[in-house]
């Protein structure tokens, strides 16, 4: 099982508050931490800790913080390949954290935004030997919609998390199988309100129509809700959130993402991937940071264990 990512490097700062901060307010930081990110290379690390090979593109800059990404990289046993260098600055992003978990964020991408089409097009063998090609709006639209076209021409599904939240261009949707969303983005593509969603008994309108124009599953996350699972001629899946005492949700999604994909790529029944997706989500969001709060595949068991007791 393989998957190819489009990807995205940040390094991520994030600072623990009392409360989210106020326009023009400064606040008293509680903790501090600087690792690896971006969702790209979340979703990618959160993969490949389930047991899934990982392979993928992510864009580097030129900067002082390019030997701190391969040295990531080399870390975590991934190929210095996966690495495209380009001129400019690596991503980097400040996220602020409350005493409930929830976040805020701002994420400058440099160099992620230059990685182009012709980057895709040179690792299209690579590309092709996946089982799964992925890829976030961490990532252009013109890398994305190059190595979408090449895994649809070689018969290889491919998933879409359109966050940060942008216009999905029809070129990238039509060749999108599976897509996954939150509330705000559900409701930013006019899929619907998080309560027409989650209490939803058959698809809306607009997730109706969008299945009907080939795709193949929508998921939707909705915090505290859990998440709900759409696929054409079928009743909705209902997936609850595993109540945990939730210390930082930043990386959270992702891993529900990654869990996803490793229920997927294993055949697994729909509903018992949709748990395990939670189940990752949930467990990250029960540590500060996220780089080392994805689960591996041990520990996602055993926590399925022991809720099952």
């Amino acid at each position: 099982m393989r998957l190819f990512v489009i990807g995205s490097f940040v390094i991520a700062c994030s600072v623990k508050v009392a409360r989210l901060p106020q326009a023009g307010e400064s606040l008293d930081g509680l903790a501090f931490l600087a690792e690896p990110g971006g969702k790209g290379f979340n979703l990618a690390l959160a993969t490949h800790q389930l047991g899934i090979t990982v392979d993928g593109l992510f864009a580097v800059g030129t900067d002082v913080f390019s030997p701190m990404v391969r040295a990531t990289f080399a870390q975590v046993g991934f190929s210095e390949d996966m690495l495209v260098p380009h001129a400019g600055s690596t991503g980097a992003g400040v996220a602020f954290v409350d005493s409930a978990g929830e976040n805020c964020l701002a994420v400058c991408l440099g160099a992620n935004l230059a990685l182009g089409a012709e980057d895709v097009r040179a690792v299209a063998a690579r590309l092709g030997r996946a089982d799964l090609v992925a890829a976030t709006f961490e990532s252009p639209d013109v890398s994305i919609r190059a190595a979408f076209a090449l895994a649809r021409m070689s018969g290889i599904p491919t998933l879409l998390n359109p966050s940060p939240m942008r216009p999905i261009d029809p070129a990238i949707l039509a060749d999108t199988a599976i897509l996954v969303v939150n509330a705000v983005e559900a409701a930013g593509l006019g899929l619907g309100a998080p309560d027409a969603i989650s209490d939803a008994t058959a698809a809306t309108p607009a997730i109706a129509a969008l299945l009907s124009g080939g795709l193949k599953l929508l998921v939707v996350t909705l915090g505290e809700r859990g998440a709900m699972a759409f696929r054409a001629g079928l009743p909705p899946l209902r997936q609850p959130a595993f109540v945990v005492t939730a210390v930082d949700t930043v990386g959270a999604g992702d891993a529900f993402t990654a869990g996803l994909i490793a229920g997927l790529l294993a055949g697994e029944p729909l509903d018992a991937t949709l748990r395990q997706a939670a189940a990752c989500g949930a467990l990250t969001a029960c540590q500060f940071g996220a780089f080392e709060a994805f689960p591996t595949a041990q520990v996602l068991a055993a926590f399925l264990n022991d809720v099952e007791m």
